[in-house]
């Protein structure tokens, strides 16, 4: 029982330098130590995925999950339905039902190498927060995809990111927090910063709040940058190129807050951001509605709301459509 509360401190972050060396020393040498580990890790990884939820409730929840590792009923050989129970039960009290989490085993590169990817969701509509083995904090963004492996936090910091997310990494000078966007990777230390990977929009963005952060490319070893917190730096898939500009920090990372800011922005950014944010699907009728731009801040507005004023400002015409099943999404018409 020793062996796996020091396992589970060291998952969350919690263990002295000692216990963290023994710790790791046994995942490396021991076949059950590892499985454990990677047991607790992906508990852990559920319980303290939240959709709203306090620094203070998260840490409630993870003493309360402690109580039951230290209880009779569980022994040193942990089952992980169980734990996965008992997750859920916490989650589902705080009402998590659309945030969507797995593990997997990989059957490619890791084949017979006992490692395994673990893939956290935030669907169209929900923004999440997850705290990683770690204990990095990292907010998704709507219709955005983490995915870490098993030896996270053992050997490497590599995460991979498909759409957006806010990371506040933890220092690790001996090991480096890497973010991979297909062929760009954002290499940090410990900081604070945000990068927007979404597929099919052709760039890469990434915004630094404090500390450093350098850009590499997995094929080209001549590529790299380095930005300066207030600075974004803007990569094209297509061409390589980056483009570094200053921007608003503040208005950069308020998504986070389920706020929205649009100044001059192309018509086609602006629907695309909609649609993850109120989890609709939009049908533009009309290529010519896209030569649109818009100005605005949206926090609180309904549907209804956004798209009237879209409708004033841009001089083109909204049409909801609604459906009594609530299984199909909400509709938009854009035309001309």
């Amino acid at each position: 029982m020793r062996k796996t509360e020091d396992i589970f401190k060291v998952v969350v972050g919690n263990a002295e330098e000692d216990t963290k060396r023994s710790v790791l020393t046994s995942i490396e040498e021991e076949q059950d130590s590892k499985e454990e580990y990677n047991r607790l890790k992906n508990s852990w990884a559920l319980l303290a995925s939240e959709k709203e939820m306090s620094s203070y409730q998260v840490e409630n929840l993870y003493l309360g999950f402690k109580d039951r590792l230290n209880s009779k009923k569980f022994n040193s050989k942990l089952n992980v339905n169980s734990l996965l129970k008992y997750a859920a039960i916490f989650i589902f009290a705080i009402g998590l039902s659309t945030f969507y989490f797995h593990s997997q085993n990989t059957h490619s590169v890791l084949k017979g190498s006992g490692l395994f990817n673990t893939s956290i969701v935030a669907e169209n509509g929900q923004r999440s927060k997850i705290i990683l083995p770690d204990s990095s904090v990292v907010w998704l963004n709507s219709g955005t995809i983490v995915t870490y492996s098993s030896n996270f936090a053992i050997q490497n910091r590599e995460i991979k990111l498909s759409g957006q997310a806010f990371f506040q990494v933890v220092k690790n000078k001996l090991m480096p927090f890497i973010v991979n966007c297909d062929d760009l990777q954002v290499k940090v230390l410990g900081t604070k910063f945000d990068v927007n990977a979404y597929p099919n929009t052709g760039t890469v963005s990434v915004a630094l709040e404090s500390g450093s952060v350098e850009l590499l490319h997995s094929k080209r070893e001549s590529f790299h940058y380095k930005i300066v917190p207030g600075e974004m730096a803007q990569y094209d898939v297509q061409s390589s190129n980056v483009v570094v500009n200053d921007v608003d920090i503040e208005q950069v990372m308020a998504w986070k807050d389920g706020v929205l800011y649009f100044k001059g922005s192309p018509m086609k950014e602006v629907l695309m951001k909609l649609e993850r944010k109120y989890n609709i699907d939009i049908d533009v009728k009309n290529p010519s509605v896209y030569k649109s731009v818009f100005t605005a801040t949206i926090k609180n507005e309904t549907l209804d709301e956004v798209f009237k004023s879209i409708e004033y400002a841009c001089s083109i015409h909204c049409k909801i459509i609604r459906s009594s099943d609530q299984s199909i999404k909400t509709k938009v018409e854009i035309s001309n």
